[in-house]
């Protein structure tokens, strides 16, 4: 499912203030640091939490849990049919440790429970500590994503010389796609309500990424990579519910098109051992 434009039909339209010193199209620093500081000022105090967005949260929050069971119950798979392969015992034992930390951190989505006195509480209160929450476990799945694609397949195609045990291209793309729509989320629900983002709320990606379009000149405003463009800032609660609630469907389908896909590399494994034993 292609990603939308959640924010498209939101971007407010602003008055043409060409100066000849600025780059064409984009408005001088000065303007955009005083926008962003009526914002603080005027609209943040605002944007508080109501019970739509309580409820939404939890369902994102779902969405969230099954992102991580889906690499569970993939890697459980992956673990029984690397047992019996002797040579990868260590890779296997690497896996099972990747396993219990996403267990430790679903328990924490699975038993959360939104609570209802912070209804009209700011939206800040809500945000800042699932924003860091949500970039914590993001961290690991980068870092299984790398050992998946790149260390593991590099050891077992060395240990077995075949390529029979590793992720398919088809499962190394779906996973980055599915990996880049949830930081993409993550950072809209942090930086939609608050331009200003320090500390445990940065997302190493997302600044990486940027880093490396500004060195090799990438017009940030005309790329297509998610991850660089820029997130519109809400107005108002009820534009960070009709939001929030697009985003959940968003990850909903890209989760189970990322089932779907785990689904068909264990059953390429599963046949595999199967002729195997009828030889």
């Amino acid at each position: 499912m292609p990603i939308p434009d959640i924010n498209s039909q939101y971007t407010h339209q602003q008055e043409d203030m060409s100066q000849e010193e600025e780059p064409r199209g984009r408005k001088p620093q000065s303007m955009v640091d005083q926008e962003k500081q009526d914002y603080l000022d005027f609209i943040v105090p605002r944007l508080q939490i109501t019970g739509k967005i309580l409820q939404l949260t939890e369902e994102v929050i779902q969405e969230q849990a099954n992102y991580i069971s889906r690499y569970i119950d993939f890697l459980n798979k992956y673990i029984n049919y690397q047992r019996k392969v002797s040579t990868l015992r260590f890779e296997r034992a690497t896996l099972i440790k990747y396993v219990k930390k996403l267990r430790f951190l679903n328990d924490f989505l699975y038993t959360y429970n939104a609570d209802v006195n912070m209804i009209t509480e700011p939206l800040q209160k809500l945000v800042r500590p699932l924003g860091s929450f949500f970039i914590r476990y993001l961290e690991i799945i980068d870092l299984l994503n790398y050992y998946l694609t790149q260390s593991l397949r590099n050891e077992t195609i060395s240990k077995t010389l075949n390529q029979d045990l590793v992720l398919s291209q088809e499962c190394i793309a779906m996973a980055d796609k599915t990996y880049r729509v949830y930081v993409k989320f993550v950072q809209w629900f942090i930086e939609s309500s608050s331009s200003v983002t320090t500390g445990d709320l940065t997302m190493e990606i997302v600044q990486f990424t940027r880093k490396c379009a500004v060195e090799d000149g990438i017009d940030l405003g005309e790329t297509d990579d998610v991850l660089l463009q820029e997130v519109q800032l809400v107005t108002s609660s009820e534009e960070f519910e009709d939001l929030l609630e697009k985003w959940q469907q968003v990850l909903h389908f890209q989760c189970a098109d990322l089932d779907d896909t785990f689904n068909d590399n264990v059953k390429h494994w599963s046949e595999l051992f199967d002729k195997k034993k009828e030889k």
